[in-house]
Formats: C-alpha cells, structure tokens, sequence
C-alpha cells in the first residue's frame, strides 16, 4: 500500500493551491464524472519510493522527500 505522510500531504496542498489557480481542468465541471483529473505515481526504489503527482494538464509535482534516502 502506498501512502502520503503528512509533509506530502502539505507539499500537494500548496503545490494544488497555486497550481488551481491558471489550470484549465481546475473547475469541477471540466474533471468529468468521477475526477481523475490527478495522477498519483509511486515508484519504489532500492532506496525508498519515488512520488509524484500529475495533473491532467501535463504539470506535476515530485513530492519525493529525497534527504530521507
């Protein structure tokens, strides 16, 4: 199972608070019927998980905490 800790979690809430702002699948009516408007992308790795998010626009974000490798 994968989860997002709590620094994640604020990492994705800031990062969504500024991208919101100019992406043109922000408006609910414009996600479809049942969302998936982001991706959720875990990558495990010999040294821990890689994981980023991607909007339906094209724009991510790497929430990686790479110093806890």
């Amino acid at each position: 199972m994968f989860r997002l800790d709590t620094e994640e979690l604020k990492k994705l809430a800031a990062w969504r608070e500024e991208h919101d702002k100019t992406c043109k699948y922000a408006h609910p009516s414009k996600q479809g019927a049942i969302g998936g408007r982001l991706t959720y992308c875990f990558t495990p790795t010999s040294l821990g998980s890689v994981t980023k998010v991607k909007c339906a626009c094209g724009e991510e974000v790497d929430l990686t905490d790479y110093d806890a490798w």
